[in-house]
């Protein structure tokens, strides 16, 4: 196999590696007489990708064969940072300069549609004098041109970016009007399922017909797993430099055992301090870096599907890898799974238990420690139902529920937090809208108003919580803060009281959201419904928010367990 065994800088180095490359295209059939491939393209053109980062196939070697591909469909099921981004790039300036065609690149809404444009597009641009000079904005004599961020002339054809959504009653009008040759999705899984038939429409007309499906998986048979699954399903093998056995890299040659709650307990390095992916055959670890071949598990099949991991990336930390599957957050372990591994997420199961809860329960009561901070959640209904939480312990990391029960008024709550040093509130906005944000002003440097927000699969924030600190109010993702509020009492962080079950109706309640996955207009997507009442629940779900309010530790001592400063 053809590689590349250094960056490429110097004109000399890539005009070198540009005629072997076109040799080696030309011999096992690649583009047309007179036509530079993809590959070879990429090498003369874009010897920097972007300013100060220049093309090296070197540390990834698995892209060789994803550049050199050339079916009319292609499917990338892909984790995160693994270069296919300037793939996408590099074909869509191939396609329109090379290959006279013109291009639809959808991505899932207009936002995406700016920040790829301006961070990658432009960069691209920015870094190439032969693409700067393709770029045709119009001039004196007429000459039509365009170079704006949804859509660009590129020599004789154009370059479309448009968000991949769909109204209520089935149109798309930024999708319309445009006759394209190939058709590019960008994270498939977040762009509405109708546009697949829609932008499957701007090809009608074109002897090229090209589709490109990239993204990284969410659920299983849905989105790009889907594709992927109709496609060759190519792995990418290494050889075993110890017993040359060669093999695809897969999860569980990194992961042998997993807990009751598919949590890591036994990888391979793990009595040496670290995480290495190991042969199947020999056990010995494998060189992940290595020159290797993509395989196809079904060969006749005429779409291409490329499963790319981050186990052959040289950026990869096997040891973060494995800890981020250490989790009982249902959205950590999601994000590991589809990030990380390139992998499908499936749920674990849907509520808490008797079991786990009084997992949970440690020898001590409810009742207020002189000294100590503590935060506060709140639901608000027919009564209001309270959760205070003390100061995570130092070694431990566990919080001690120092609270649990319903109050009859607002005025209740401000005696419980000044009398357990609460050092941050947060409290249901609704239904009680006028009197939540009464008793806010008795303290407004403590006290939040929280509004539940939904969010779109894949969301890629890094917290569950927006704070707007002017307004006093945290727009909450009810989904993922669930999760990790569950996933609090699984893991041990959330203790309770050993008469824990005697509070009335907190277990019933603990247990009543059941985490279901639903078919929605825009695919699939996890929520909770309620089996019954869920007070206490939500009350423990605004006391994790409260422990996530910013710089919430600047209120308290050096030594948290003293307490509160203010």
């Amino acid at each position: 196999m053809l590689t590349n065994p250094a960056p490429v800088k110097s004109r000399r180095d890539k005009r070198r590696l540009a005629v072997a490359l076109l040799d080696k295209s030309r011999r096992v059939g690649g583009s047309p007489a007179g036509q530079l491939d993809l590959l070879t393209w990429t090498v003369l053109h874009r010897g920097l990708l972007v300013p100060d980062r220049p093309l090296d196939f070197r540390r990834h070697q698995y892209l060789l064969g994803i550049y050199r591909c050339t079916a009319r469909r292609r499917v990338f099921k892909k984790a995160s940072q693994m270069g296919l981004s300037e793939y996408a790039v590099s074909y869509l300036f191939h396609t329109t300069a090379e290959r006279d065609g013109t291009v639809l690149y959808i991505m899932p809404t207009e936002r995406h549609v700016s920040d790829f444009s301006s961070g990658r597009v432009g960069p691209a641009i920015e870094a190439s004098p032969h693409i700067a000079r393709l770029i045709v904005t119009g001039n004196a004599a007429g000459e039509e041109g365009a170079d704006r961020v949804t859509v660009k002339r590129i020599g004789n054809r154009f370059a479309y970016f448009r968000g991949g959504q769909v109204k209520k009653d089935g149109r798309a009008p930024q999708l319309k009007s445009i006759d394209a040759d190939a058709v590019v999705y960008d994270e498939l899984d977040e762009i509405d399922p109708r546009v697949r038939a829609l932008g499957g429409k701007r090809l009608e007309h074109s002897l090229l017909r090209e589709e490109l499906y990239i993204s990284t998986p969410t659920y299983a048979g849905f989105g790009i797993d889907a594709v992927y699954a109709e496609s060759d399903q190519r792995e990418w093998y290494v050889p075993c430099p110890h017993c040359g056995e060669r093999q695809p890299l897969r999860r569980e040659q990194l992961i042998l055992e997993y807990d009751e709650l598919e949590r890591p307990v036994r990888w391979h390095g793990q009595a040496e301090g670290r995480a290495f992916v190991a042969c199947r055959r020999c056990g010995q670890p494998l060189d992940r870096l290595a020159a290797g071949e993509w395989v196809a598990a079904f060969p006749a099949r005429p779409l291409a599907g490329f499963h790319v991991t981050r186990l052959f990336s040289a950026y990869a930390d096997l040891d973060a890898m494995v800890a981020d599957l250490q989790t009982t957050s249902e959205t950590k372990r999601r994000e590991a799974l589809n990030q990380d591994f390139g992998e499908t997420y499936a749920p674990r199961g849907g509520r808490l238990t008797d079991v786990a809860l009084d997992a949970a329960r440690r020898e001590y009561a409810h009742g207020v420690r002189p000294g100590e901070a503590a935060v506060m959640g709140v639901d608000v209904g027919a009564a209001l139902h309270v959760i205070i939480r003390g100061t995570p312990h130092p070694e431990t990391g566990e919080r001690p529920q120092r609270y649990a029960g319903e109050v009859e008024s607002f005025d209740r709550l401000g005696a419980l937090m000044r009398e357990y040093g609460v050092a941050a509130c947060v409290v249901d906005a609704l239904p009680e809208t006028r009197a939540a944000r009464a008793f806010q002003e008795t303290q407004p440097d403590k006290i939040w108003l929280a509004y539940y927000t939904g969010t779109r699969i894949g969301s890629k924030s890094p917290s569950p919580a927006a704070w707007d600190e002017k307004k006093g109010v945290v727009n909450l993702d009810r989904t993922r803060l669930l999760d990790d509020t569950l996933g609090r009492f699984y893991s041990g962080e959330n203790t309770l009281p050993a008469d824990a079950r005697d509070i009335r109706n907190y277990y019933s309640q603990l247990k009543a959201p059941v985490r279901v996955i639903e078919d929605t207009p825009t695919g699939k997507a996890a929520r909770y419904v309620e089996s019954e009442a869920d007070h206490y629940a939500h009350a423990e779900n605004y006391c994790t928010a409260a422990s996530l309010v910013p710089d919430l530790g600047a209120r308290w001592d050096a030594n948290p367990l003293l307490g509160y400063r203010g």
